[in-house]
C-alpha cells in the first residue's frame, strides 16, 4: 500500500477535528490523537529538508505545534479516563492547538517545495508576512543566528525563544498599563516592552525582537 500523499495528512487531520468539536468524546479524541500522530512522524522523519533538530527550520517548528496539541489531547484524555466532562475552553484549546499545527504543516510543505523560475509575487503570503506571535518569534531566533530556536505558545500566541546553553525569553503580547495590549520580551519576570510597534511589519518586528534579546544578554 502506497504511503498517503503529505497533504492528505493535513485533510486527514481537519476531517478527524470537525466531529470531535461537535461532539468531544474519548472516540472522537482519539480519532484526532491519530491523525496528529501521523503528522507528526512525517514531520519528525527523513523524507524532507530542514530536519536537523539543531536548526530552527519550519518542520521544526511543526514538530513542536505537533507535540503542543498532543499536550493538550492527551490532558483531555485523562480527564475521560477520569470520567470528567471536557469545558467548552477544554475543546477550543485542543481546537486551536491542532489547527496551528496543520498550518505549521503545510507551511513547511511550501518550503520544501521551490516556487517557479518565472515566480514573482509580491503580495504572496510567507513567513514573512505573518503576524503571529510565534512566527515573529521564528524569524528572530533566525536573526539571532546558530543555536537560537522558537517553540510555538498557546494558539502561535506566544513564542519561547531559546538557546541551547539554557538562555531563555517569551514573546508575547499582553497589558502593560495603557489603552492597547504591547509586544513585549519576557525574561526572568522582567517584562521588556517594545513601545510604538503600531504598523511594522513582520520582519523588522522579528528583528526588532531580536535586538531586544541581544541588549538583555549583555546588560
Amino acid at each position: 500500500m502506497n504511503p498517503a500523499h503529505p497533504l492528505e495528512l493535513t485533510t486527514a487531520a481537519r476531517a478527524a477535528l470537525t466531529p470531535f468539536a461537535v461532539n468531544p468524546t474519548a472516540d472522537t479524541l482519539c480519532d484526532l490523537s491519530r491523525a496528529v500522530n501521523q503528522m507528526t512522524a512525517y514531520a519528525e522523519s527523513g523524507n524532507s529538508a530542514g530536519r536537523d533538530r539543531e536548526i530552527p527550520g519550519f518542520w521544526i517548528d511543526t514538530s513542536y505545534a505537533c507535540d503542543h496539541a498532543h499536550e493538550h489531547i492527551q490532558n483531555m484524555n485523562r480527564a475521560f479516563a477520569t470520567g470528567a466532562t471536557p469545558t467548552p475552553l477544554d475543546v477550543r484549546t485542543v481546537k486551536y492547538s491542532v489547527l496551528a499545527a496543520t498550518a505549521l504543516f503545510n507551511e513547511a510543505l511550501r518550503s520544501d517545495t521551490p516556487p517557479p523560475a518565472d515566480a514573482h509575487d509580491t503580495h504572496r503570503t510567507g513567513p514573512e508576512h505573518d503576524l503571529s506571535v510565534f512566527s515573529i518569534a521564528r524569524a528572530a531566533a533566525h536573526h539571532l543566528g546558530d543555536g537560537w530556536q522558537a517553540k510555538p505558545g498557546l494558539h502561535n500566541s506566544q513564542g519561547h525563544i531559546q538557546h541551547f546553553d539554557g538562555e531563555h525569553y517569551l514573546l508575547t503580547v499582553g497589558d502593560v498599563g495603557d489603552m492597547d495590549p504591547e509586544l513585549y520580551v519576557e525574561n526572568n519576570d522582567t517584562r521588556n516592552v517594545l513601545w510604538n510597534t503600531d504598523g511594522l511589519d513582520p520582519a523588522t518586528l522579528a528583528l526588532l525582537v531580536a535586538n531586544t534579546i541581544r541588549d538583555l544578554a549583555v546588560a
